[in-house]
């Protein structure tokens, strides 16, 4: 007995393919490795207290006392809200978006080994301070893949209309438990929304969410 044909494979759209975001996979992991690496090896050669603020201008203005988890916590940090990006992208090839591969790899990489070369830095630095404009400048990608990823959404959505059931809040809100779809077309404007109807789409929520809280929280450190 055959199984029943999915809305994509009906419209004949092939999953989307990975592959685009291998390399960004692989450098942000190697950045990643690599500051954890010299951090562990530099541990004791780092000053303690150790700072962990900065202002504006990349000068430190909060200490705290020299340890593994101090100083290794930014580069575990941003590792791992980079591999969550990641994550979103197995959702992202079931549903067919391939404009949206190469966007949310490029956040991803942007995000883990972004702050892994700013950790680096300050690793390899003698009073344990990133040039402040490092810090400025990871911000600055996370922004643009940011942006990158909108107008890749607004383009995967092609402008078609969605007229299933399931949507609330005069069609901006979809909610449909019954529909195994993740991601489905905007039923008003273009590209594309959750399914909230389903446990899987609070969860990608929840990741997509992480960049901004990464953003919040890396800015914070230069605040």
């Amino acid at each position: 007995m055959s199984r029943p044909r999915t809305q994509q494979e009906t419209k004949g759209e092939a999953p989307a393919s990975l592959r685009p975001a291998l390399p960004w996979l692989l450098g942000m992991l190697a950045l990643g490795a690599l500051a954890i690496v010299v951090g562990l090896v530099r541990l004791d050669q780092l000053p303690d207290p150790y700072p962990v603020h900065f202002g504006p201008a990349g000068d430190p203005d909060r200490f705290e006392a020299r340890s593994t988890v101090t100083v290794l916590m930014p580069a575990v940090v941003g590792l791992l809200s980079g591999l969550a990006v990641f994550a979103t992208l197995l959702l992202v090839r079931s549903q067919g978006h391939g404009r949206l591969v190469q966007p949310l790899a490029a956040l991803g990489f942007v995000i883990g080994g972004g702050i892994s070369l700013v950790s680096l830095a300050q690793y390899l630095s003698e009073d344990a301070v990133a040039p402040g404009w490092g810090l400025w400048l990871v911000l600055a990608a996370i922004l643009a893949t940011l942006v990158w990823i909108v107008v890749a959404s607004l383009r995967s959505g092609g402008g078609s209309r969605d007229d299933r059931e399931g949507w609330r809040l005069w069609g901006l809100v979809y909610a449909d438990p019954e529909d195994p779809h993740v991601f489905v077309p905007k039923r008003t404007g273009v590209g594309t929304t959750v399914n909230f109807g389903r446990p899987m789409g609070w969860v990608v929520m929840a990741l997509i969410l992480v960049p901004a809280v990464a953003v919040i929280w890396f800015a914070a450190s230069v605040g």
